[in-house]
């Protein structure tokens, strides 16, 4: 049965990134583009931003397949995302399907079942004499050269029964793992650190041609490698979950130093206050335990916690730390209920670097807190935070909240509750070169590449970051780049599911993009919604060379915009804007009123003026208010985007609006059900 889903899974996302869905369009849909791209004076066969600057690209074989589809095909992009974040509902009472949906977001096709990774080890370990014993032996020929590791064990009376079993098949995974995350990294040069990929990929200190530059070494990865590791991993850590869920337990109290790092297992139910470093593996069941990690060895890989029970409180204050990291390697944190709060700096909360990563809090209402580059992040990996149905609240300053950069996929799903999800302007850590007073918040649902330009051109694509929230009225504030936002080459998606929410930002943000990047954000449900945008470039906007999509399904909303937005195309990019009914009000504090419909471009005579340059508005319902400055846009109206050379309608300014009454041009989710009606039972 487990099988069956991911291969569904599987199967949903591989129609997702195929270049063509066969579907049957509804009439009025289809007629409503159509009209659209007649007003704009845009073609009604080519809406991309031009496919050979893209394919044509020094970093094409570094774009990741999501991605592609989305810049090939912009206005069936709100579809197939749309079925992805279904894909995502359907998968989150399963970690190991979406750890497997994860990583087929980033292209990878494998599909490691519980059954395939965990009965060969059940098999083993139920032949051997002690089947603890058994499952340390991979690690002895890792102990120090010249010593001899024999690990002292706690007798049967000890550590009895099946729990010593599934302990052991726990860690005889990890050896299993270990196998696949050396194949996964052995093409890497063996001088690389941790402490060297985070001063180049999160710090950003990068030397002139260094002799290991982590943006030449991520094709270097075999992540197709990496992520059978994590399958197995996340499947015998859900395994051990479910049995300490399901069944009483004998008080143990058990620790051991391995070469792989340190092994607890608390059972009494205490309230304990660990001071770890290297864990290995930490079982803790009831108790409200405070954990400490300390600064980890360069040479620790894989740690796996998993906390049963209580209110607990997780922190460092260094990075790569905690359990949910990883750096060249695997790392999970399982919290299976309670009010928990974690408290992290850089790379903390789910944070993959050259790794997978994976964060579980099962229940409670939850407080994480970090700096940057946490909540799910991801470079050169997989990074996966899931949280519970609880009131949670994620705080950072930047590159956090389903953020990815280069060959990274990271996501942040959220079930249900009343959410807050910040990233702050103070301290500041990284100043936007947009508002230098703010920082590039980079997150809640942001993909990313890296421009070389100013360094030494060695330019990457970026990655794809999702932040997903099922149910409840939620707050989302940042400051440049996020919700929903695209940037050399990557892909951001932010969706949110229903309730009343509330939406801040500064500039590039709510469905943006820059520099051939793809940013969407889709709001479902019918929910009365407030979108305020200080300053610029939001809210539907794309800039050279992307595409930004922005869709919010009903309701009666609130837009506020700086400047350019609103469906706005500025220098050859894709922007849509759609709102699906209710009666809605749009302030735009530039009188120039760039947005509602048009394309913008800063420079003419050279090229660019021959390429698309899309910027679609459209209204579909409610009786709505426009500013004043906005004199085309009006109720039940439809108009053409301004051209600065009207004479020539190039395709360089194909703007169009459009306020009426309609259905979405589009589908937002499955056009299907199972069964089908006609063969439903009677």
């Amino acid at each position: 049965m487990r099988r069956a889903f991911v291969i569904c899974l599987f199967a949903a996302l591989g129609s997702l990134l195929a270049l063509t869905v066969a579907r049957a369009d509804d009439a009025d849909r289809a007629t409503l583009l159509t009209q659209m791209l007649q007003w704009a004076g845009a073609p009604a066969d080519d809406t991309a931003p031009d496919a050979l600057l893209l394919s044509n690209s020094a970093t094409r074989d570094q774009q990741l397949p999501l991605y592609r589809t989305v810049m090939a095909q912009p206005l069936n992009a709100p579809y197939r995302l749309g079925m992805l974040a279904d894909a995502v509902k359907a998968a989150q009472s399963s970690a190991p399907g979406l750890v497997s949906l994860t990583g087929a977001a980033a292209g990878l096709r494998v599909s490691r079942s519980p059954e395939t990774a965990l009965n060969p080890l059940q098999t083993q370990l139920r032949a051997a004499a002690d089947p603890l014993a058994a499952s340390l032996a991979w690690m002895t020929p890792l102990a120090k050269r010249g010593s001899a590791w024999r690990p002292a064990l706690p007798t049967q009376a000890q550590l009895p029964g099946e729990l010593r079993f599934e302990l052991a098949l726990v860690l005889a995974a990890m050896g299993q793992s270990q196998q696949f995350l050396q194949r996964a990294l052995a093409r890497l040069p063996a001088g690389l650190t941790p402490t060297l990929l985070r001063r180049q990929a999160l710090s950003g200190e990068l030397q002139l041609f260094e002799a290991s530059d982590y943006r030449t070494l991520l094709p270097l990865i075999d992540r197709e490698a990496l992520l059978a590791g994590m399958q197995d991993l996340v499947a015998t850590t859900e395994r051990l979950k479910r049995f300490v869920s399901a069944n009483p337990l004998p008080a143990v109290a058990w620790t051991l130093r391995t070469p792989m790092g340190q092994i607890v297992v608390d059972s009494t139910g205490r309230n304990n206050h660990y001071r770890l470093q290297d864990p290995l593996l930490v079982l803790d069941v009831g108790g409200d335990d405070d954990y400490e990690f300390l600064p980890r060895s360069d040479s620790h890989r894989i740690s796996v916690l998993l906390d049963h029970l209580g209110n607990d409180r997780y922190s460092t204050r260094v990075p790569g730390a905690d359990p949910s990291s990883a750096t060249l390697g695997y790392g999970i944190l399982w919290d299976t209920t309670g009010d928990d709060h974690y408290q992290g700096r850089q790379q903390a909360q789910a944070a993959a670097l050259f790794g997978a990563a994976l964060l579980v809090d099962g229940g409670g209402n939850n407080v994480f807190i970090a700096s940057g580059h946490a909540q799910a992040h991801a470079i050169g990996g997989l990074a996966v935070l899931l949280s519970s149905a609880g009131h949670d609240r994620y705080t950072a300053q930047t590159h956090a909240q389903g953020s990815a950069g280069p060959l990274g996929v990271a996501l942040l799903l959220d079930p249900g509750g009343d959410d807050r999800y910040t990233l702050n302007n103070t301290p500041l850590l990284l100043a936007s070169p947009q508002l230098p007073d703010h920082n590039a918040s980079m997150g809640q649902g942001a993909g990313r590449g890296v421009r070389g330009d100013a360094l030494d051109g060695r330019s990457t694509a970026g990655g794809i970051g999702l932040l997903i929230d099922l149910a409840g009225d939620d707050h989302y504030s940042a400051q440049v780049f996020a919700q929903g936002v695209g940037y050399q080459q990557g892909l951001g998606l932010l969706v949110d599911d229903g309730g009343n929410d509330h939406f801040e930002a500064a500039w590039y943000a709510l469905g943006a993009a820059a520099h051939q990047g793809a940013g969407v954000l889709l709001k479902r449900g019918t929910g009365h919604d407030h979108y305020q945008i200080s300053h610029s470039t939001s809210l539907g906007a794309a800039h050279d060379l992307s595409v930004a999509i922005f869709v919010d399904e009903a309701g009666n909303d609130h837009y506020a915009l700086g400047d350019l937005g609103l469906g706005a195309a500025h220098a050859n990019g894709t922007a849509l804007f759609v709102d699906g009914g209710g009666d809605d009000s749009y302030q735009v504090s530039a009188s120039t009123c760039r947005a509602l419909g048009g394309a913008y471009i800063s420079q003419w005579g050279n090229v660019r003026e021959s390429f698309l340059n899309l910027g679609l508005f459209m209204d579909l319902g409610g009786t709505d208010s426009y500013p004043a400055q906005c004199e085309r846009a009006r109720n039940d109206a439809h108009w053409a985007g301004p051209r600065a050379w009207p004479q020539l309608k190039l395709r360089s300014e194909a703007g169009a609006g459009f306020d009426g009454t309609a259905a979405l041009p589009f589908a937002l989710r499955a056009l299907t059900q199972q069964p089908p009606p006609a063969l439903a039972p009677k």
